[in-house]
């Protein structure tokens, strides 16, 4: 599994083209790979929107099923510094079998490929929660494909 990720994003990486993203009206869905002091890896999918607020920053809401958090709801909003580097800051609620409750997330992403309606996202996000009386910090990585309702510039 691990072998087929790094060969897969080595490919999306050496294969990027000519980038045309920013702030857009979209709808994407991804993967995701976590890890945390508690638990070594986790993985999972995710249904993200996006929502232009300017040119340059939009909001993101998203739902997934992601270890170790289970379920997440989110909210984030990205400002992207040009068409290929954003930044990005939020919260979320998270419910697994065990706890529930909220959290806060921070990250940059950038843009492999864009097309006129379409795009290909890398995120690294960083996120801090309590479970319980413990804070629990988590790094992951997010790979979202985005089809855009407006034609990209």
């Amino acid at each position: 599994m691990k072998t087929t990720f790094i060969l897969l994003f080595a490919l999306l990486v050496c294969g990027a083209v000519k980038v045309h993203a920013q702030a857009k009206n979209a709808i994407g869905l991804g993967l995701g790979f976590n890890t945390s002091r508690e638990k070594s890896i986790g993985y999972g999918g995710l249904l993200q929107g996006e929502i232009k607020i300017t040119k340059a920053v939009s909001v993101t809401p998203y739902l997934s099923v992601e270890e170790p958090y289970y379920v997440v709801g989110g909210l984030s909003g990205r400002y992207y510094f040009n068409k290929i580097i954003y930044a990005s800051a939020g919260a979320f609620g998270y419910f697994d079998s065990d706890y529930s409750g909220y959290g806060g997330t921070g990250g940059a992403g950038l843009i492999l490929l864009s097309g006129r309606h379409q795009t290909l996202d890398l995120n690294f996000h960083g996120d801090y929660l309590k479970k319980g009386s413990q804070a629990t910090p988590f790094a992951g990585i997010r790979l979202i494909y985005s089809f855009s309702f407006t034609r990209l510039e």
